[in-house]
């Protein structure tokens, strides 16, 4: 039986696309809905060699564009232990609220083996309602979501891992090797869950204070647990991500790489 990915006209009028995007760009998010590695989900299994393999570019190029819709587009996140990739928005094309897709939906969420990959897909599933979620996970999981999907932490297993997803997405969001273990980020953590912030609220931190400060030759050096997370982090939350400057500072990378204006 063949397998098909339909990609909706309205891709090429979003601004996201049309104002954002460069022609590689374009290209590498086609392959992303399109590839045969695709499912149900949004959330699957790919390699960078694979990738490397299917569409022509070296190893460092497609890491350099899985890095670029990361952090620049927020479009997909992609987990270099496990190999595998999260394209946020899927479900607004290639969901629908039949009662057949609830099974297979449910299926798929059991096999994403990133945790903080399966938290988000499992707060899409509850918050569209698009399928019921009425019972925890298989007994091999390591975080457990009850029926009412959140991502606050109260149990002290999820909160060790959710600490692991914290400190791994910081390392992909800069390039860094901060461990898992150590006891001071992990006290900070916890002191910042006892306040009653969550897991979303951890990721907009970083998402903002990398932001702020990846470019800044004075604040960069301030991307660390013990600044992100200290008795500061409300505020930090409370910050909006300043996307006109963001877009300038493309602009001028992409100028200095083609000599282009856009």
């Amino acid at each position: 039986m063949a397998l098909y990915r339909t990609i909706h006209v309205s891709f090429w009028n979003d601004t996201k696309v049309s104002d954002n995007f460069t022609p590689e760009d374009k290209y590498f998010m086609l392959y992303l809905l399109t590839n045969p590695y695709t499912n149900l989900i949004g959330c699957y299994e790919i390699s960078i060699k694979q990738i490397s393999r299917d569409i022509g570019y070296s190893v460092d190029g497609v890491e350099s564009l899985i890095k670029r819709f990361v952090s620049l587009h927020g479009i997909i996140d992609y987990d270099f232990t496990n190999k595998e990739l999260l394209v946020r928005n899927w479900h607004k094309y290639n969901w629908t609220k039949s009662p057949k897709l609830e099974k297979p939906l449910l299926s798929g969420l059991e096999s994403i083996k990133t945790d903080r990959f399966r938290l988000e897909v499992a707060k899409i599933l509850e918050v569209n309602n698009t399928v019921s979620i009425p019972y925890q996970y298989r007994i091999d999981t390591t975080v457990t979501v009850p029926a009412t999907v959140s991502t606050s932490i109260s149990l002290k297993e999820d909160l060790r891992e959710s600490i692991k997803i914290i400190i791994e997405y910081l390392n992909l969001k800069l390039g860094t090797h901060y461990k898992i273990s150590s006891s001071k980020t992990q006290d900070l953590i916890k002191a910042r869950f006892n306040d009653g912030f969550t897991l979303d609220d951890f990721q907009k931190v970083i998402d903002v204070k990398v932001e702020e400060w990846k470019n800044n030759d004075k604040m960069s050096k301030f991307l660390r647990p013990e600044t992100l997370f200290s008795n500061k982090f409300e505020g930090y939350l409370n910050q909006k991500i300043n996307i006109k400057k963001r877009m300038s500072e493309y602009m001028n990378e992409e100028y200095k790489k083609t000599g282009e204006v856009f």
